[in-house]
């Protein structure tokens, strides 16, 4: 198929920008965990591995798709809704129901963040689809998400759902690792740490497609899949997430095999329903807000392959792409500007569509707008006249872009797409198909295909993103208008005075061997710092460097490292912040160039161990006063981190200090009734935060207030009183 196969074989440097990525990060391309000849930005070239010239677009083997084998589960196989990716600039909510995407539903969990903290959402939901025909020859198609209208009415008519297996006897449920949800990482300084990971975040979870749907209208095809969501934190590689599924026909005995179909004319997709918009701006949450979430004012589009789309829709530089993509009509007053997209990246075998059809299909719609049915359908509007089902859209080779007679795709609208591939024309029972996308995320269009074409290297690399060392795992301590970091440096040895082995946790990071060199790497620590709460843009130029310690070597400024305290940590104390006022910091690690294997500096990711602190007192000792700042607390204060009307009640921030390091802190109206209970428990601070929200989760009115402070270790009792001006 002319179009189709460079693509994987191609090389290329890529940059986070010269207009293509973010500006001023330093940049590596991905190669393959073993030692192999790199060329990295600013070399000629990419050298490719071994692996990479097997594969061939959009495929790959299957042994690949294969590797990871079963590790100890993190959870048991409930339904999870909770999980959200946390290590690189994208917060993405994951499920085991076949869907990814919180349709806006919790304004404390991210559907799809971008950057992580910003309050600047791009998807409200999407999932994956697996159409088929059955040996009657009647379309099915199952669907794990589709046009639905919140997250119940979508759960109502969603079609594939978590993998139990309860086991008997012989097979006790504990016994089956589909049962289970796994949650790895591949950093060895993270808690979860686990040699299997793929990843710095790796989720692994099973689903199929045998549910009893509220709708009434699905027929299992008897599909079981494997989802695999892989994101890094390094900074050339956290602007997206993987989204890898193995599907196997089940149709047969799950426990014998037998009795099972042959699937035919299969097709794989992805529907997505994006929309971007700052929540802070507009809200989704609040159906009573003033200023509602619009979701008609987003532009869609997409590129595809040289020769198989029309050249305006075609990248001269990635010319073998398969890439949707959204970004605001009007970019919320500069407060969403970003874009959003995914690209499909392969799949494990060759589809084989009729002369003169793509191979894959793009359709867009408009909200409301996905087919009744599965297969050809009649309607009461047109009777004796078949409606194209799911399936036919599925298999129809459109590419839904620009401005048609049929439609203007190039209008801002509410836009719902999806991107499918087929047709496979076998799938047996038992047998492996394997889909893989990337959800990603960048500032602008260039960003977009620049980040989208490092998730395809990594994908033709067999996941394998090469790295430096790991950030340190961090204590944070806190005292008047300062910040205290502490972290262990790691060791080459263990207690028994043995080498440790090269994947040891304990090494990292000053004792961290690089997978690609088998030689240590740590070169130095960056610490960089954040005020205020939401990160709206690449955190690493948001920030401020305010140190960078390198080791003592004869490469690099040679400065040397942080101090060891008393317990054999490292320690930085910041100095000159202001008490209660909300900053990021995060301590990164990186390597020194290496010459040798023609390697550039690697730097590991701000959001593996970021955190958000508030400078304060420590915990008083010997009954010192409790005081409340500010006072009195005057609405739009420098200390609320939002600024919008009717939704900035739970950005709002009073600091209660002096506290003893165990408390219970009551807030009463001037007439006695209770309308906050606190309790503090932090021997390492002597203030405690209230949002100024009561109980019944409702907004503090303007007035006086009453507030008392309980030691819990003396009994002993502190009031005061407070003012709430809004």
């Amino acid at each position: 198929m002319a179009g189709l196969s460079p693509h994987l074989r191609s090389g290329g440097n890529f940059s986070r920008r010269d207009g293509l990525g973010k500006a001023g990060r330093r940049t590596g391309p991905v190669s393959p965990t073993h030692p192999v000849p790199v060329s990295l930005p600013g070399m000629p070239g990419f050298a490719e591995s071994p692996l990479k010239q097997r594969v061939i677009f959009p495929f790959r083997a299957a042994a690949v798709l294969l590797a990871v084998a079963v590790a100890q589960p993190a959870m048991a196989q409930a339904v999870r809704t909770n999980l959200t990716t946390d290590v690189g600039l994208i917060a993405l909510t994951l499920t085991n129901l076949g869907y990814f995407g919180n349709a806006f539903s919790n304004r404390n969990q991210p559907s799809c963040e971008y950057p992580r903290s910003s309050h600047v959402e791009h998807v409200y939901r999407g999932g994956l689809w697996v159409g088929a025909r059955t040996p009657d020859g009647i379309a099915h198609v199952s669907t794990g998400a589709q046009d639905a209208n919140g997250l119940q009415e979508g759960d109502d008519i969603r079609e594939f759902t978590n993998y139990y297996d309860p086991g008997d006897e012989v097979n006790p449920p504990q016994d089956n690792p589909k049962n289970f949800v796994y949650t790895w990482s591949n950093s060895q300084n993270a808690t979860d740490f686990n040699i299997r990971a793929l990843a710095t975040r790796h989720f692994e979870m099973y689903m199929h497609d045998y549910m009893d749907s509220p709708s009434g209208n699905h027929t299992p095809l008897g599909v079981e899949a494997r989802l695999r969501a892989l994101a890094w934190s390094m900074p050339y590689a956290d602007d997206f997430v993987i989204l890898d599924y193995t599907l196997v026909n089940i149709t047969g005995d799950p426990r014998t095999g037998e009795g099972g179909v042959e699937l035919t004319d299969v097709y794989l997709g992805m529907w997505v329903d994006t929309s971007v918009g700052n929540t802070d701006f507009r809200t989704p949450y609040d159906p009573q807000a003033a200023v509602r979430w619009d979701f008609w004012d987003d532009y869609n589009g997409a590129w595809g392959p040289v020769g198989l789309v029309d050249e305006p829709y075609t990248v001269a530089s990635d010319p073998d792409i398969w890439m949707a993509y959204e970004h605001d009509a009007d970019g919320d007053e500069g407060l969403a500007t970003s874009w959003i997209g995914y690209r499909l990246l392969g799949t494990n075998r060759e589809p084989t569509p009729e002369a003169g059809v793509r191979p894959v299909s793009f359709n867009m719609w408009r909200f409301r707008g996905v087919p009744e049915r599965d297969d050809e359908y009649e309607t009461p509007d047109a009777p004796g006249t078949l409606q194209p089902g799911k399936y036919q859209v599925m298999a129809n080779g459109h590419f839904d872009v620009g401005e048609t007679q049929e439609n203007n795709f190039a209008a801002q609208s509410n836009w719902v797409s999806m991107m499918s591939i087929g047709p496979f024309r076998s799938w047996a029972p038992g047998d492996t198909l394997s889909i893989t996308f990337a959800i990603v995320a960048a500032p602008d269009s260039l960003g977009l295909l620049s980040n989208s074409k490092v998730a395809q290297v990594a994908y033709n690399a067999g996941f394998s993103i090469p790295g430096g060392p790991p950030s340190p795992r961090l204590e944070v301590a806190t005292d008047n208008n300062s910040l205290i970091l502490r972290w262990a440096p790691g060791d080459s040895l263990g207690n028994d005075g043995q080498s440790l082995p090269l994947d040891a946790a304990e090494r990292s990071p000053e004792h961290h061997i690089s997978e690609i060199t088998g030689r240590g790497d740590f070169q130095g620590y960056r610490i960089y710092r954040f005020q205020g709460t939401n990160i709206t843009s690449d955190p690493f130029s948001a920030s401020t460097l305010v140190a960078q310690f390198d080791r003592i070597d004869g490469v690099g400024f040679d400065t040397g490292l942080p101090p060891l305290d008393e317990h054999g940590l490292r320690r930085f104390v910041d100095t000159g912040l202001l008490d209660g006022f909300p900053y990021w910091y995060a301590v990164t690690c990186f390597s020194a160039p290496d010459l040798e294997d023609g390697l550039p500096e690697f730097e590991s990711g701000f959001h593996e161990n970021s955190t958000v602190v508030h400078p304060g007192p420590a915990a008083a000792t010997g009954g010192g006063a409790v005081g409340v700042y500010p006072n009195p607390y005057r609405a739009a204060s420098m200390f609320e981190s939002r600024a919008v009307p009717g939704v900035n009640e739970f950005g709002r921030k009073l600091w209660f200090t002096g506290l003893p390091a165990r408390c219970r802190i009551q807030v009463f109206t001037v007439s006695g009734d209770l309308v906050k209970t606190l309790e503090h428990d932090d021997p390492d601070s002597g203030q405690e935060a209230w949002d100024l929200i009561s109980e019944p989760v409702r907004a503090i009115a303007t007035g006086l207030y009453i507030y008392v402070v309980t030691d819990h270790a003396t009994g002993e009792v502190q009031r005061g009183k407070l003012v709430i001006i809004k």
